[in-house]
């Protein structure tokens, strides 16, 4: 046994050995991302089909071409022709998205529909820590994206009515519900905090007086929950009771409508007509195509104040 390590890790170390050890850790984790849904999986998924990329295209060309130059710069070369190829993947889904008749910023209506919650364990588990921390149910609202994209979201209060907490439903490529979560707070000075965990990229711009906190790596319901109070004590300030009646789908409208504003007057969106068939600028592709970027391999988003 030690005559067989000996043999193996004393040989030099070649873009094939890199190719298969990469590939083998990649499929392990794309497994295991699909069992787990951690995001924390995803983000190192993300980073290792990189770099077995990159271990692929250098053994190709030494065996395959036989180059006589060195391995890191067919490392290198390959890093980035896989930064170009996802780069026009990414600029393409910009563009359908840019030309498509998706709502950025959908209004919201009251859903009476059953059927909310998907039955799996993560959903029930959700629904215990909601009970133990004292949240209570205020009702259903719906979103309707696209004809055939409804986004839902479960509202709930905590006990002293300074904390809305929305369970935000989103069908995947998979027709599988991803469960994301919203945390909304107002001080008496009219400010609004809000944290949340969704990892889709938005890019675009929060009004002054909203202090926005996304934390797309955080999988757990009661460690956004901290996070969230933490802001809250730091705020060293006075909360605002927040509704619990119809009018809560009105003061989501309006965060919609205030958000569209800003963003048009901020050059994220085009105004109607402006020009034929596009409703995001050049600048907006760009800062979603970063945030795209950011969140794929680092986890973080853009400070969109």
């Amino acid at each position: 046994m030690e005559l067989f390590y000996s043999q193996v890790f004393t040989q030099e170390w070649t873009p094939l050995h890199g190719l298969i050890f990469l590939t083998i850790t990649t499929v392990v984790f794309f497994f295991l991302h699909r069992h787990l849904s951690l995001p924390v999986l995803r983000l190192m998924s993300q980073w290792l089909r990189w770099l077995t990329f990159a271990c692929f295209f250098s053994w190709i060309i030494k065996s395959g071409f036989g180059s006589l130059r060195p391995d890191w710069l067919h490392f290198i070369t390959g890093l980035a022709i896989w930064f170009m190829i996802e780069t026009l993947i990414n600029r393409i889904s910009i563009q359908l998205l840019n030309f498509s008749d998706i709502h950025l910023f959908p209004s919201y209506t009251t859903d009476a529909g059953e059927n909310l919650w998907p039955i799996q364990s993560r959903a029930m588990r959700i629904k215990k820590i909601l009970s133990e921390k004292g949240f209570r149910s205020i009702g259903i609202v719906k979103a309707q994206v696209h004809s055939h994209l409804k986004v839902r979201q479960a509202l709930f209060l905590d006990a002293d009515k300074a904390i809305r907490l929305g369970v935000v439903f989103i069908p995947n490529a998979q027709n599988r519900i991803q469960l994301y979560f919203s945390l909304c707070s107002v001080s008496e000075s009219g400010k609004l905090y809000i944290t949340d965990n969704q990892n889709m990229p938005f890019g675009g711009y929060y009004p002054e007086h909203w202090s926005v906190r996304r934390y797309p790596l955080c999988h757990s319901l009661n460690r956004l929950i901290l996070k969230h109070r933490k802001r809250m004590n730091r705020a060293d300030q006075k909360w605002l009771s927040l509704e619990e009646d119809s009018t809560v789908v009105h003061s989501l409208n309006d965060n919609q409508r205030e958000l569209e504003r800003k963003n048009r007057q901020m050059g994220f969106l085009l105004y109607p007509k402006s020009k034929e068939g596009k409703q995001i600028s050049s600048k907006g592709c760009f800062r979603i195509w970063t945030e795209m970027w950011l969140l794929a391999y680092l986890g973080k988003t853009l400070d969109n104040r």
